[in-house]
């Protein structure tokens, strides 16, 4: 009979990056603990405070705005009542609007608070996985961004967007106001997936800029498996945080709507439960972009062990 050595004396299994627990694979979910901390630092702060500045300084502009327009218009005389569905329709069609809505300022101060929102998160974003911020990288992502990701997540809107519609159209009421509400989101879902593989493409892009040139199709393929191969996780997340955010904006119009406005007091609250609300919705996208970083740190290291065992190994083979 064959005899066979000790256990003990037998040669350790190799090592594989399977059974290394740092370069396991990982899926974004696994990242949301991690991903909290971070949201009151410089940057973050800075996200937050541009983020409210969008909100807050585009609708007192537009306000002032409409004010102007309207002029000595009973409406613009009494914007402290509740307003009815009748008196918004006046505002729109016999308000003077048709050849501004909104107004040089308005545009003009939107357009400044979203690059500063978009430049505190890519700052915020970097800072999480110690990469550096550069212009260059944050710009041509968008171009990577729209290549790969625009079109597969225009057809899944499509997709999706017509199946509600289909249930909406059955007659059946509960379907009905289901498909009012969600579709919507499904709209605002897909632009937030954009920007989600966007960030990813920024990351990727800083990672590897002095020579992405040389790596561009690789590039292009990694930053779209990163969102594809865990599509379920990242559909809960985009669509779900798209729907806390909306329903947090909606409340607080919701109750603006109930209290009306002629109590100074009730002006108040609602300016606060508004300031609140954007500070809220931009900790939230905030840790996104942190989970996002944290991901794609993960996600980038794996692949890079992958293709340095895949490169070994077709050496090794040349050899022989």
């Amino acid at each position: 009979m064959k005899s066979f050595p000790p256990m003990d004396l037998l040669p350790e299994k190799p090592m594989t990056i399977h059974t290394d627990e740092m370069l396991a694979h990982r899926g974004p979910w696994r990242f949301f603990v991690k991903a909290m901390p971070g949201g009151f630092s410089p940057w973050g702060i800075q996200f937050i405070v541009a983020w409210i500045f969008f909100h807050i300084l585009t609708a007192l502009s537009w306000v002032a705005h409409l004010k102007t327009r309207l002029g000595n218009s009973s409406l613009a005389n009494d914007w402290g009542e509740l307003l009815t569905a009748r008196d918004v329709w006046e505002i729109m069609e016999n308000g003077k609007l048709q050849d501004s809505f909104l107004g040089f300022w308005t545009i003009a101060i939107g357009v400044l608070a979203i690059l500063w929102v978009l430049w505190a998160g890519w700052k915020l974003q970097a800072k999480t996985v110690l990469l550096k911020a550069d212009f260059l990288p944050w710009a041509i992502a968008i171009l990577s961004a729209l290549l790969i990701g625009y079109l597969p997540l225009w057809v899944l809107h499509a997709f999706l967007w017509n199946v509600t519609n289909f249930f909406g159209n059955l007659g059946i009421q509960f379907l009905g106001w289901i498909n009012i509400f969600v579709n919507p989101l499904i709209h605002m879902a897909f632009a937030s997936a954009l920007m989600v593989q966007w960030w990813l493409c920024r990351l990727d892009l800083s990672h590897h800029f002095p020579k992405c040139k040389r790596d561009w199709i690789i590039h292009l393929k990694d930053s779209f498996l990163r969102l594809w191969t865990r599509p379920v996780q990242w559909g809960n997340i985009i669509f779900f945080g798209v729907a806390i955010r909306t329903g947090l904006a909606f409340l607080v119009l919701l109750l603006a709507w109930r209290w009306g406005g002629e109590i100074l007091s009730h002006l108040w609250m609602f300016f606060l439960l508004q300031v609140l609300v954007a500070a809220i919705n931009a900790c939230i996208i905030g840790w996104v972009l942190r989970l996002t970083a944290l991901y794609w740190e993960n996600d980038s290291k794996v692949r890079s062990e992958v293709r340095r065992l895949e490169s070994s190994v077709q050496q090794k083979r040349s050899f022989r």
